[in-house]
């Protein structure tokens, strides 16, 4: 008897459910040219949106930061065992900067604003980035009514800092995205989007290439000031040997046929011959010192190469003609019918 209750159930869920569909689809076809209309009604509004509104382009560099100096450290420290020289006497073992860290960097205040600061070549004209900024916002009439212009002057002065901090705001609200495919990856993606496609690129450009440089010029501050000194050491000491060495020849030319019993003749030779023997002793630690700083300092140097960058034509947020008119008729045709579903039941209240 509960087998039969549970058949006649289904039995009667399928053809409740076939019915339904029947009551839609003659629902369809009594209203099909309104649902028509008001589908052609909504695929032109998002056609004319499409083309009308200006479209945002995507400018995307995408690098790589070989950051990992393990290996040349090793290197580094199996010459000096050789040598005999404690390598961490000028080894800077210490990581300034991580790869999250140039995130940070890149939407940092003071890149930023070196980048808005820097020159740019727009429509064959150099100009800083700030003022075609100001002139494609239109904003740079407003500017120039208030006397505030921008030049190759870094000295700003407070209103034209007040300019420069707000166009950063935007920028980092709206416009740059810096994002890494994988955590467990050095690669970075820096993509800047704008509705005017060439100053998308050169902000993209400039961009990058401030901040890489700085990052370059950070990671190795140091082990360059460590080889500059010991450079500049090595260099000295050289001079010292070779001025010692002249003085042991003119004293070796004094005494051609001297008396080996007279010893003060020779005390003179005998303190230049020491000196020459020290300054070529610590002229060859330090040259040592020096090809160790070397490899220190290529080490210290991070690799970043690029893998993508900006070139023309730029992606945009624009959809192609078969894109607008697929997404178009679905979106109209959706829109259409629970339009005039949810108009019927409200008539049936």
């Amino acid at each position: 008897m509960k087998k039969n209750n549970d058949d006649l159930i289904d039995e009667f869920s399928i053809k409740y459910f076939i019915g339904r569909f029947k009551e839609f689809f003659n629902f369809l076809i009594i209203l099909k040219s309104h649902v028509f209309y008001m589908s052609i009604s909504i695929l032109f509004f998002i056609i004319s949106y499409n083309y009308l509104i200006p479209p945002l382009y995507y400018a995307q560099t995408s690098f790589v930061l070989d950051n990992d100096n393990s290996d040349g450290m090793g290197e580094l420290s199996s010459i000096a065992s050789l040598a005999g020289i404690n390598p961490s006497s000028f080894i800077d073992a210490s990581s300034l900067f991580q790869i999250d860290n140039i995130q940070d960097l890149y939407r940092s205040d003071a890149m930023l604003k070196k980048t808005l600061l820097s020159q740019g070549v727009f429509n064959k004209k150099e100009n800083l980035l700030i003022n075609r900024l100001g002139e494609i916002e239109k904003k740079i009439n407003k500017w120039n009514s208030n006397n505030i212009t921008f030049d190759n002057n870094l000295n700003l002065n407070r209103a034209q800092d007040s300019i420069i901090k707000e166009a950063i705001k935007k920028i980092r609200e709206k416009n740059l995205l810096v994002s890494k495919p994988s955590r467990k990856t050095t690669i970075l993606n820096i993509s800047f989007n704008h509705k005017n496609e060439e100053f998308a690129k050169i902000f993209n450009e400039k961009l990058v290439t401030n901040v890489n440089d700085f990052y370059i010029k950070s990671k190795s501050f140091k082990t360059g000031l460590n080889l500059n000194v010991l450079q500049k050491e090595s260099d000295s000491i050289r001079l010292v040997l070779n001025n010692s060495i002249q003085i042991l020849a003119a004293l070796d030319e004094g005494l051609p046929n001297s008396n080996p019993l007279l010893k003060t003749l020779r005390t003179p030779y005998q303190k230049a011959m020491v000196d020459v023997q020290a300054n070529t002793a610590i002229f060859q630690e330090l040259v040592k010192q020096l090809e160790l700083a070397k490899v220190s300092h290529r080490n210290s140097t991070p690799l970043i190469q690029v893998i993508d960058s900006p070139v023309f034509p730029l992606e945009n947020s624009k959809w192609k003609l078969s894109e607008t008119l697929l997404y178009g008729l679905t979106l109209g045709l959706f829109l259409s019918v629970i339009f005039h579903l949810i108009f019927s039941l409200l008539k049936k209240i």
